[in-house]
């Protein structure tokens, strides 16, 4: 079974059309081979790695089809989730991509489940009704698929969630029905307006995984 559980979120690959990432600030040049050369040094193939969205700037499945064969190159068994820029996942489809696993995902040995949504942002950054309307139903969409997904790992005495946004209080009531010990979203890059979640949040661990935050190098997140 998986002993040590690690996770890096917005890999925001695009191989087929390449994006420069620098353009965002020079941490991000090169940075594909950033994170694969640190998951090389410190994730074991039988660890598990959580990728919780943004994986690829893609528009379509084939274009993003070279970005998640980096991923499922990488070391480690690899679960993934979808971020906001993930336009070449279909709405609620399951990925079915060799090496890299949807969820809900069980290990094998049944201890560890994990589940995953995009979430969303908070309504108070809505500024009309018609989008404060708009974002109440995503919010309450994300959420029934956050609980559905929770219910197939809910034998699992070791829970994480994957939400790609900093997780809303709207979601606060399903991750404590199901015994969620850690929450790891992305999103909050280095120079945004907005600051991660304090990593004790209401009682669960709540951890920042963005890329550049990390430094690129996946963040241990807990050892059995």
């Amino acid at each position: 079974m998986p002993r040590r559980i690690w996770a890096i979120a917005d890999t925001h690959l695009s191989f087929a059309n390449p994006k420069p990432m620098d353009v965002f600030g020079p941490q991000w040049t090169n940075h594909p081979q950033k994170i694969l050369d640190n998951c090389r040094k410190v994730i074991a193939e039988d660890d598990l790695l959580l990728i919780p969205g943004d994986l690829s700037w893609a528009m379509r499945f084939d274009e993003a089809e070279p970005d998640l064969a980096f991923l499922a190159s990488l070391p480690g068994i690899k679960v993934v989730g979808k971020g906001n820029h993930d336009y070449w996942w279909g709405s609620d489809k399951p990925l079915r991509f060799p090496g890299l696993n949807d969820t809900p995902y069980i290990s094998e040995d049944g201890l560890i489940g994990v589940a995953a949504t995009r979430g969303w942002t908070s309504l108070s950054s809505a500024t009309t009704n018609e989008e404060r309307t708009q974002s109440a139903k995503i919010i309450a969409r994300e959420a029934n698929r956050l609980t559905k997904r929770l219910e197939a790992v809910s034998v699992c005495p070791i829970k994480f969630a994957l939400i790609h946004h900093p997780p809303l209080p709207d979601f606060l009531p399903v991750l404590k029905q199901f015994g969620v010990q850690d929450v790891l979203y992305g999103h909050v890059h280095l120079g945004s307006s907005d600051a991660p979640l304090p990593e004790d949040w209401n009682g669960i661990r709540c951890l920042c995984v963005a890329a550049d935050r990390l430094g690129f190098m996946p963040r241990l997140v807990r050892t059995l």
